[in-house]
């Protein structure tokens, strides 16, 4: 399961999760009593959705296996192992929140552009492909996999019960802005009185916050500007007070009381990246086939996606270098997208008439593909600073401490400042 832990950060939860020590994930190696096999160890913070594409890579690539590992904490122990030159694994997979913690140290990774890597033979969007790179794009640290999108899942059944119109489109008229959704959200709650308008205000941030070019840190020198930045406090405001209003029904992300309210109608929204469809699903249930659908959400905006980077340490450069490069291709991403739905990074993969044309019977066969596209066509850059996971954290807390009626959004606001200050040093 993917699942979020800050601003768009994604973590393992209710997977099989190895927690390793510095040295006890190293890189892949050769197998002599095997005829000179290459292992290549790839880890990852969660499921990337890889398995059988390892699979057909191994196929393709005679004399190559790959193994992956989910890494508790991965990040944390990322850092130990480069500092050591040891116990990193052939090919590391980070969010898209977190590589910008090891562009300091970018020299400890493989620079993908002695490799062939660029950005004119298979092209990412240009933003994503950027935010991988250092030195004025001249180092390519890390390939990008998905990119989230952003859209709403939402119950049509409760829809229907609130005089609400149930087809994407008309729904995505609602709410332009998160204003509006807010709005919808009240008049929701004057007709269904016993379901929440949507599960938390804490995904709601993240959605609101990855529509800025800056949020914590400013781009210029990475310094703390959360404090200056008007437009994300606004938005701190705005899903603050979807708790005072009783929009929201305060369902921790990702908990298991949020998947309860999916799966027995007492949260009639939820924020859905593309790859949170599956999840949707999983906590929804079987049952409740059909009454889902999905709508653009308010003012576009992305979450999620993550990179693949090799580290300098590993004894298999170029193999490990083909297989990011092969997991990340336009090709093996469109793929994915059809299998897995995960959004591609690639605009010739996202605007292909094949994935845009992708329905989803789950979600009362709306046009997935295309909702997901529109997203992406929309996303604008977002600078992400060396500490930027690291302060998210004191925000999450603060809508927390709202939700359970601890704490007014303007002093939730002025606490999180604060602690965030202190991380940001």
């Amino acid at each position: 399961m993917r699942h979020h832990a800050s601003h768009g950060i994604r973590v393992a939860a209710g997977a099989a999760v190895i927690a390793l020590t510095a040295s006890g994930c190293g890189g892949g190696s050769s197998d002599s009593a095997n005829g000179g096999t290459v292992t290549l160890t790839v880890t990852t913070h969660v499921d990337y959705g890889y398995r059988n594409l390892y699979k057909e890579f191994e196929k393709t690539h005679p004399g190559i296996k790959v193994k992956e590992v989910l890494v508790e904490d991965l990040p944390k122990k990322l850092v130990t192992q480069l500092a050591a030159n040891r116990g990193a694994a052939d090919v590391v997979g980070v969010g898209d929140d977190i590589i910008g913690k090891f562009k300091p140290s970018h020299e400890r990774f493989l620079n993908l552009a002695d490799y062939g890597v660029n950005n004119t033979d298979d092209p990412w969007v240009q933003w994503a492909y950027d935010a991988g790179t250092v030195e004025d794009g001249k180092f390519v640290m890390g390939l990008r996999t998905d990119i989230g999108g952003l859209g709403i899942c939402y119950r049509t059944d409760l829809f229907k019960k609130a005089g609400l119109p149930t087809d994407p489109e008309k729904v995505a008229e609602l709410w332009p802005t998160w204003n509006d959704f807010t709005a919808t959200g009240e008049k929701f709650s004057k007709k269904v009185k016993n379901a929440s308008f949507t599960a938390n205000t804490g995904d709601i941030w993240v959605g609101m916050g990855n529509q800025h070019k800056e949020t914590f840190f400013a781009e210029s020198d990475d310094s703390f500007i959360a404090d200056k930045n008007t437009e994300l406090k606004q938005d701190f405001l705005t899903a603050a007070n979807m708790s005072v209003r009783k929009v929201s029904g305060g369902y921790p992300p990702f908990s298991p009381e949020m998947a309860n309210a999916l799966k027995t109608g007492k949260a009639a929204t939820a924020v859905c990246p593309a790859w949170k469809l599956d999840r949707t699903k999983e906590a929804s249930g079987p049952d409740n086939a059909g009454k889902w659908s999905v709508a653009a959400a308010p003012e576009g905006g992305n979450w999620g996606g993550s990179y693949l980077m090799v580290p300098k340490q590993t004894k298999h450069p170029k193999e490990a270098v083909e297989l990011a490069r092969w997991l990340t291709s336009s090709k093996t991403q469109k793929q994915l997208f059809l299998d897995e739905g995960y959004l591609s990074s690639h605009p010739k993969v996202y605007n292909d008439p094949e994935v845009q044309a992708k329905k989803d019977p789950y979600f009362s066969n709306a046009p997935t593909g295309k909702i997901f596209a529109q997203a992406a066509d929309s996303m604008e850059p977002i600078y992400r600073g060396t500490k930027d996971s690291d302060v998210a954290s004191a925000f999450m807390n603060a809508l927390l401490r709202v939700e359970q009626g601890k704490q007014k959004p303007e002093a939730a606001w002025d606490q999180a400042i604060e602690d965030a200050k202190k991380v940001a040093g």
